[in-house]
């Protein structure tokens, strides 16, 4: 089948059980991780003046990688959504999954995973969706009190820092071997975050401490 076709069967047969509320976000999600396919998948599929991109591709081309690359990378990265998004998308397409499984619709061993990844989304989306949030207010308060131009090149550091250890409200970072640190935060921002994690940060460094100057995303280890 289709793997176009199968997100609408999917979408009418589980509309019926649900809220009009919920069948909506059903909705919203598949469309999404349609257009993850369609655009980051190297899938087939062909494009329509009406209805846009929409994919050829067979639901046997499906695996748990591209659940796992839509939940933990497309949906942080890519997409500005709602509140509920990160909360509700890894159980919406845990259910999608086991409805191909149910159905024989899956290659054996292609989502052997997708229950863990799922799993694991549910729990570290929000949770690295809060550290953003908290970091981009702290960011702002340390931007203010150091200018970009206030620092020497071996005082600054940006990029994507993987978090390689955290000691009460600082931060330890590597920067693709640089490493980084201590970085002054919070103790609510750290609680957040674990070893593993990958921030997109800007820090300068002043006296011993590194501070948060820009953060883009945080995405979950």
């Amino acid at each position: 089948m289709k793997i176009a076709a199968s997100m609408d069967l999917f979408l009418k047969e589980a509309s019926g059980g649900v809220s009009k509320k919920t069948a909506e976000k059903y909705r919203d999600v598949l469309k999404l991780f349609h257009d993850y396919l369609a655009n980051y998948g190297d899938l087939s599929h062909e494009e329509h003046k009406d209805t846009g991109i929409v994919l050829t591709a067979e639901t046997s081309e499906l695996h748990d990688g591209q659940v796992a690359s839509f939940l933990e990378w497309f949906l942080i990265r890519k997409v500005l959504g709602p509140a509920w998004l990160n909360t509700s998308a890894p159980g919406i397409m845990k259910k999608y999954i086991l409805w191909l499984g149910k159905r024989d619709l899956l290659v054996a061993g292609s989502m052997d995973d997708a229950c863990d990844v799922t799993k694991k989304a549910s729990k570290n989306l929000p949770r690295v969706e809060k550290a953003a949030t908290l970091l981009y207010k702290l960011c702002e308060k340390y931007s203010d009190k150091f200018p970009d131009d206030d620092f020497e090149d071996e005082d600054y550091m940006e990029g994507y820092g993987e978090v390689t250890g955290i000691i009460e409200d600082k931060l330890y970072l590597d920067y693709e071997g640089e490493k980084t640190g201590p970085i002054q935060t919070t103790k609510g921002i750290t609680k957040l975050l674990k070893k593993g994690d990958t921030i997109n940060l800007v820090v300068g460094r002043k006296g011993k401490l590194w501070y948060p100057l820009e953060v883009g995303n945080v995405y979950p280890g």
